[in-house]
């Protein structure tokens, strides 16, 4: 491998580990992992332990949420023959890659760093969010906060029962399976998604709208093969999911293979998709029996059931109609459309002070 390839894998990170053994030596290595570590600490404690044998040091800084000053993300050192090892501070995991190295020497610097393994901690929801680079596709952690989310007062009756159906199946090991959520913007369905990914305990990989085309990558199933038992989440998924007989180009042969074909048995992957078209638009096939475990159409929250959250909420307005979850949530804000009508002389700006709809979809 040349210099030049050790940047080219990824467009956002400086340095990969896997990429920098293989420039240094030129062979593919074994690797040993160890989670749950405080690596700042366990950084401290290896470079007082083994720091006058390290032959090459390298690391990088990011700024982290929002954080003014940048912090150390992966560290790596060069030792013996050909270790390597990795402190990633981001995700708490200490790697070891080796080809040649006495495992005895990776066992005593294990025992140590296991000193500093962290107590258990609250889980910290995160989505795998799949990135194009140079080439082709990876994942990139990225965390997400659990939304205060009331089921029963949010969505309208009977969907209660759905939601425990859906994480009944999605908590299951090695199951597979489509969940179909579709309605009108602003009724919820990004909501809930981001709820539902929060309270599983599954790796999520999520598939974000500019990046549809990646379902039909080979690249993708390997990222699916190295996270098997996972969920995949497909937003915005109306290209994917549209009847092949509509669109010859559409990708949902694809989508099928990876939830009920013969990769499906491999891979154990569960798909979540969401679309604001009609139900009758997409493939039959995602909706067979076997294949589905949910489908729901979101709406407008029904009268009675928009009263009662707004009064929960704090608001005086009254309803007489079905209003969507944004609607009902944005109350104060301002629409700052601007509506057009014509005339004889021109054209007339109105401006009407109603309520926005912009944070719930």
């Amino acid at each position: 491998m040349s210099l030049s390839e050790v940047f080219a894998e990824r467009s956002i990170s400086y340095l990969n580990e896997l990429t920098l053994f293989l420039a240094h030596f030129n062979c593919i290595p074994n690797l040993i992992e160890e989670i749950d570590i405080d690596c700042k600490k366990a950084n401290l404690w290896f470079n007082n332990k083994f720091g006058s044998e390290v032959k090459a040091h390298y690391f990088n800084k990011r700024y982290f949420g929002g954080s003014v000053k940048a912090e150390l993300d992966d560290i790596y050192y060069f030792l013996e023959e050909d270790l390597l090892v990795d402190f990633d501070t981001n995700s708490s995991i200490v790697r070891f890659l080796f080809r040649k190295t006495d495992p005895s020497k990776i066992e005593e610097i294990i025992k140590g760093i296991k000193k500093f393994k962290k107590g258990r901690t609250k889980r910290k929801p995160k989505i795998l969010l799949l990135v194009g680079g140079m080439k082709g596709i990876y994942t990139e952690a990225l965390a997400i906060t659990k939304p205060k989310l009331n089921i029963q007062d949010n969505y309208n009756e009977g969907f209660y029962e759905v939601h425990q159906t859906i994480i009944k199946r999605l908590s299951k090991k090695n199951d597979k399976g489509i969940v179909l959520l579709h309605g009108k913007p602003g009724t919820g369905k990004t909501s809930y998604i981001r709820y539902l990914i929060a309270s599983l305990k599954k790796k999520i990989i999520f598939l974000p709208p500019n990046m549809a085309g990646a379902i039909t990558s080979p690249n993708l199933i390997s990222i699916l093969i190295e996270n098997p038992n996972s969920i995949f989440v497909i937003e915005d998924a109306e290209n994917i999911v549209v009847d092949r007989e509509r669109d010859g180009d559409s990708p949902v042969s694809a989508l099928l293979n990876i939830s009920d074909g013969l990769l499906a048995d491999c891979l154990n992957v569960q798909i979540i998709c969401s679309f604001n078209i009609d139900i009758s638009k997409i493939d039959s096939a995602l909706i067979r029996k076997g294949r589905l475990i949910a489908k729901y159409e979101f709406k407008e929250l029904e009268v009675a059931k928009a009263q009662q959250l707004s009064n929960k909420l704090g608001f005086k307005t009254t309803f007489d109609k079905p209003m969507t979850l944004t609607s009902v949530y944005n109350q104060e804000e301002k629409d700052y459309q601007q509506a057009k009508i014509s005339n004889p002389v021109g054209f007339q700006l109105l401006s009407k002070n109603r309520q926005a709809e912009n944070c719930i979809e």
